[in-house]
């Protein structure tokens, strides 16, 4: 069965139906994917039985639950698929997103069957949820996200069955719909015919949730529509209403009208619609709701990364000590006036100058200048939703709701991090693509910080990330990477009768999306995914005789 990839990696398998334009492969297990070890700075340090594990986490980032019968979604916009503008808003919609919650569900037992480090024997302690858990801003999707990780009831189901584009009779061709026989995918694509599907999809099911720890950062999808729109009265109205859209309205052009879509999201789904059952529990929820769901939700640590201050402050980002000598710090890069790209805002920027001043004895002023202080010193691992390559979003508008402003991005923040050398990690989501960077300080002085980007949950290849932090004897550090496969087989044997065989549907169904599956850069390569990467410790950590400090 699939999971730890050290020892199987899942790629295409035998061809399941020929098609017009792409044959639709099934999945099978190959070797596993030694894991590659990276030096980039020369340190000659070496991982020994001896050397201590810091951290050990579960990265877990863009799941992208999605209610997949609201009535605020913009699933037509898959006819402008290819067309140039459209790049913002694609995909509009997933063949495989209505079995995302399955997906998730068979990753959360996976996690639970690797609880012990193979190198160290240390336990998972916490998996962190880097943001884009939600797909649409809704209260519904944070209730289903929130039952994934804690345990409780998943499912959207309100009575009469599945309501949405993949329904047999909804009109256009630019969705999988899996009653048919010869609709555009299947002939297409090789998709498959499975009669009643949809139905089973949005059904309710349970969860036991994860056996260890979990926190989150704050999303874009976790906080606007689309991820990227502000959610105006009118927008909040049609989202919990009855009518759903299905084209454009006449005379509407989208493409190059970013800023009308984010600002006034309502006039783009005021076309054509059809009936479909209203749900109160569509309303859009935004930062404060947002915390106070994940104070209320159980399980450790209290508040999932969130605390009192945090709800009456109106903000998401907080930080988590893990043992002795490592604190968590998450950040919300999500700019609620609007866009997909990320950014902080000063405020924030400012909360995390002092944060970092905390844990450092030792760091450089912005003018270059050493500063010296009585704090006790701890490796800094950063999580947020988006990485250095995204930090890009400083937009500022007056019909928005960030209240952080002005807007901070990606050389300021990589700046502050060089400034101070415990800032070793940072691990991020977003981009849906597994890539390991190494950033080394532009001073010279040997310090460097690790970014971490994982694959979604949502897209192939629907993976988690575990990472550990390890001190080694001759003053390094090595940051040890893992894919990890969940445990639904590669072939669903029946794709309607469990939550394993639907998690392997989906993950079936996202390998063979053209342009996102098999082959894409989706998976990254092969030294961004298994790897060790070894950096100087800014501080001593372990003596070369095994004395740990402070001692």
């Amino acid at each position: 069965m699939p999971g730890a990839t050290l020892e199987g990696v899942l790629g295409p398998g035998e061809v399941a139906r020929p098609a017009e334009r792409q044959a639709y492969r099934r999945l099978a297990a190959g070797p596993g994917a030694a894991r590659i070890r990276r030096d980039e700075l020369g340190t000659g340090g070496r991982r020994r039985s001896s050397s201590l594990s810091l951290a050990f986490l579960a990265h877990v980032t863009d799941l992208q639950l999605a209610d997949v019968q609201s009535p605020g979604r913009l699933e037509f916009m898959e006819a402008y698929r290819g067309h140039p503008g459209a790049d913002a808003l694609i995909p509009a919609q997933r063949p495989q997103e209505a079995l995302c919650a399955h997906a998730m569900a068979s990753m959360v037992h996976e996690l639970g069957r690797h609880v012990e480090s193979r190198e160290t024997g240390a336990r998972l302690e916490l998996a962190v949820c880097t943001g884009d858990s939600l797909d649409n801003a809704q209260w519904n999707e944070l209730q289903w996200v929130l039952a994934l990780l804690s345990g409780g009831t998943v499912g959207a189901e309100a009575g009469g069955g599945y309501e949405g584009v993949q329904r047999s009779d909804w009109p256009g061709d630019d969705y999988w719909k899996p009653d048919d026989r010869a609709g555009r995918f299947q002939l297409e694509l090789g998709f498959p015919t499975l009669p009643g599907l949809m139905d089973r999809a949005v059904a309710p099911f349970r969860v036991a949730g994860l056996p260890l720890g979990w926190v989150s950062a704050y999303g874009n999808h976790d906080g606007l529509p689309f991820g990227e729109v502000v959610p105006t009265p009118g927008y909040r109205a049609i989202v919990t209403g009855g009518r759903k859209a299905i084209a454009l309205p006449s005379g509407i052009e989208v493409l190059g009208r970013q800023d009308a879509l984010y600002e006034a999201p309502e006039q783009f789904l005021s076309g054509a619609a059809l009936s479909v059952r209203s749900d109160r529990g569509r309303r859009i929820v935004g930062r404060s709701e947002f915390v106070a769901a994940h104070l209320a939700a159980s399980g450790w640590p209290p508040g999932h990364g969130f605390c009192a201050q945090n709800l009456s402050e109106g903000t998401a980002y907080g930080t988590v000590d893990l043992g002795p000598f490592v604190r968590l710090v998450l950040l919300d890069t999500t700019n609620m006036d609007g866009g997909f790209q990320g950014s902080i805002g000063m405020r924030q920027f400012q909360w995390l100058e002092e944060q970092l001043m905390t844990v450092h004895s030792r760091y450089r002023m912005p003018n270059g200048q050493q500063v010296r202080a009585a704090h006790e010193d701890r490796l800094v691992i950063v999580a947020s939703h988006h990485g250095l390559a995204s930090l890009t979003n400083l937009r500022c508008v007056d019909a928005g709701m960030e209240p952080d402003q002005p807007r901070v991005g990606r050389d300021a923040i990589e700046s502050l991090f060089h400034r101070f050398p415990n800032v070793v990690l940072w691990l991020n989501g977003h981009r849906h693509v597994n890539e390991i960077s190494l950033c080394p300080s532009p001073a010279n002085d040997g310090s460097a910080f690790v970014d971490i980007a994982t694959c979604s949950i949502a897209d192939w290849p629907s993976q988690a990330r575990l990472v550990e932090l390890l001190a080694n004897r001759d003053g390094t550090l090595s940051v040890l990477t893992e894919m990890l496969d969940h445990g639904a087989p590669p072939v669903p044997e029946d794709a309607t009768t469990t939550v394993a065989n639907m998690a392997a549907l989906h993950r079936e169904l996202a390998a063979n999306v053209p342009g996102a599956g098999f082959g894409s850069r989706l998976e990254g390569r092969p030294a961004d995914r298994n790897v060790e990467v070894v950096l100087p410790s800014p501080f001593p950590v372990m003596s070369g005789n095994g004395v740990f400090f402070p001692a």
